[in-house]
């Protein structure tokens, strides 16, 4: 995790409610998680659901779509396929229920899971940029 970002708590603190969370948003959103492994010890996860919007600059195709939602492959693994393999099981899965575009985020600086990203074929769609408002 970036150190540059204030607003992001440790995972250490907030790892059961992130879990909690992504339990639910994957049972209520026709979404499923995924732990791979390597000699049986673990080597990442993806997790995915459906998202629907209703934001009326974007096309109906656009309003539902699937969100990959987290991935993570654990560091001495980073370049070897896991995440990929993650991110084709997400693909899957999000095809089967039937969405036609994929979405995903990653902090700025995350160097790392941007070339993972890009290299599955996501390409930038919007940017959001963060200010800090001083007093």
């Amino acid at each position: 995790m970036s150190e540059s970002y204030d607003s992001r708590l440790p995972g250490a603190e907030i790892a059961a409610a992130y879990l909690r969370h992504l339990g639910e948003s994957t049972a209520q959103n026709n979404g499923a998680i995924w732990v791979a492994e390597l000699d049986g010890v673990f080597a990442g996860y993806a997790a995915c659901w459906v998202v629907l919007e209703c934001n009326v600059a974007e096309t109906a195709d656009s309003n539902r779509f699937g969100y990959v939602a987290d991935t993570y492959v654990i560091p001495r693994l980073r370049g070897c396929g896991v995440a990929a393999h993650l991110l084709q099981a997400a693909e899957s899965h999000l095809r089967a229920a039937g969405v036609a575009r994929m979405r995903i985020a990653a902090l700025a600086d995350n160097a790392s899971a941007l070339r993972a990203y890009a290299k599955h074929g996501f390409e930038s769609y919007e940017v959001v940029m963060e200010k800090r408002v001083r007093a």
